[in-house]
């Protein structure tokens, strides 16, 4: 594994990032909407390509990475990546699990990585200060995924719907909660062939969001979060009725 790595956007998560890598002693190339393109769609080039830019962003940047380049990329991008760009080859991903504002920065639990390169730089970022787990096995990444979907689905769209925070929510709305948790982990379950829990998902946001219940949420991408689980309800025959109810209300269709 190369010491250098290209960190495609540099939001909070990509600054994050990065920071750790420097901090293990790595070397980092920062690709910007308009800078460090040229050498990050090298393919001579073996570093890796962590690619953390917003889900909305995230086509144009597979766009210009040529075939070859797929398997040095690990995208960091939580969300069913594939509900909207289709099956992704053999890149490597990343579940963040830290929130980060400007001087803000908390970890909520390790951060999943899985794919060809997912060792070296969970390790490497675990060196530098941000808590990873690797995750070997595909299955076992993709229920952490799919728990992590449910987590942001939860963590967004219902309570912009609703106009709470995240503390109001949980003790208000917990039914509610408990049906999209349930919602997600049958439908993605379907969809990706495994067998998960809804009740599990549940803890998981649970343990994770203890310090988080200022949170306002918010309704932004829809097509990665809820949408993608309602997509794959109707794929699978498997209804969603709490996930549709709050798309409509923000007009998703």
């Amino acid at each position: 594994m190369s010491d250098e790595a290209f960190v495609v956007g540099m939001g909070e998560v990509g600054r994050r990032l990065a920071a750790a890598l420097e901090r293990d002693g790595w070397t980092v190339w920062p690709v910007g909407r308009s800078a460090g393109w040229d050498a990050a769609t090298d393919a001579s080039n073996p570093a890796p390509r962590i690619v953390a830019v917003r889900e909305e962003d995230l086509q144009s940047v597979l766009d210009r990475f040529p075939a070859s380049l797929r398997r040095r990329a690990v995208l960091v991008q939580n969300g069913f990546l594939e509900a909207v760009h289709g099956d992704l080859g053999p890149v490597s991903r990343g579940l963040i699990y830290f929130t980060s504002k400007k001087e803000f920065y908390r970890e909520l639990c390790p951060s999943p990585f899985h794919g060809p390169l997912a060792s070296s730089i969970a390790e490497a970022l675990r060196s530098g200060g941000v808590a990873t787990e690797l995750m070997e096995d595909r299955r076992t990444f993709l229920k952490a995924m799919i728990v992590k979907g449910i987590w942001n689905g939860v963590v967004g769209l219902p309570l912009a719907v609703h106009g709470v925070d995240l503390a109001a929510y949980l003790r208000e709305r917990r039914g509610e909660l408990v049906a999209l948790a349930d919602e997600g982990a049958r439908a993605c379950g379907a969809q990706y062939g495994v067998e998960i829990s809804g009740t599990a998902a549940v803890a998981k946001l649970l343990e994770t969001t203890t310090d988080l219940g200022h949170v306002k949420g918010g309704a932004k991408a829809l097509a990665w979060r809820n949408g993608a689980i309602a997509l794959f309800g109707r794929r699978h025959g498997i209804p969603t009725p709490v996930n549709d109810r709050l798309l409509r209300a923000v007009g998703y269709e």
